[in-house]
């Protein structure tokens, strides 16, 4: 046996040992290329920070709601976002934009992308999301009041589990 044909056989050993004893989470390899997407967006744009995350309130502060409340911040604007259970595995997020702004909100999922706009009170609904990974891109409708190129730049948001 050659010294390559010996060090596959070692390493397909090896692997098989870890796939047995350590094997890797369910849908790793989707979660990562759809992680990887992010780099398919090919102009510039500002990353929004996960803030905030809560689930429904329990025992007596509790409300009769299961929608988890999540927020997003960057340097120009704040999304807020109230994701509910609709049908089956599926998902209705109502969203808020502050400072108020319209804007074409792309919802990307494994499932693929829904598109929606926000209003001019920053509002937007976005039904029958797929339940999962989630990532949403704000594109912001030009202001015409000569705020400069940041005004049109892609906000993203960090992918979450909805």
């Amino acid at each position: 046996m050659t010294d390559v044909a010996a060090d596959a056989e070692l390493l397909d050993r090896v692997r098989r040992m870890w796939e047995l004893g350590d094997p890797p989470p369910e849908h790793l390899a989707d979660r990562v290329l759809f992680a990887l997407e992010l780099e398919d967006l090919d102009t510039e744009f500002e990353l929004l920070r996960l803030t905030e995350r809560s689930d429904a309130l329990a025992g007596a502060r509790g409300s009769t709601s299961d929608a988890t409340h999540i927020t997003f911040a960057g340097t120009e604007l704040t999304m807020m976002l109230a994701v509910a259970a609709a049908n089956g595995d599926t998902r209705r997020i109502d969203g808020w934009i502050a400072p108020a702004t319209t804007a074409r909100v792309v919802a990307h999922t494994v499932a693929g992308q829904r598109e929606t706009s926000s209003d001019q009170t920053g509002r937007f609904v976005l039904e029958d999301v797929p339940a999962g990974m989630l990532r949403l891109v704000l594109h912001p409708e030009p202001t015409g009041d000569g705020t400069g190129d940041h005004a049109t730049m892609p906000f993203v948001a960090p992918t979450v589990e909805i």
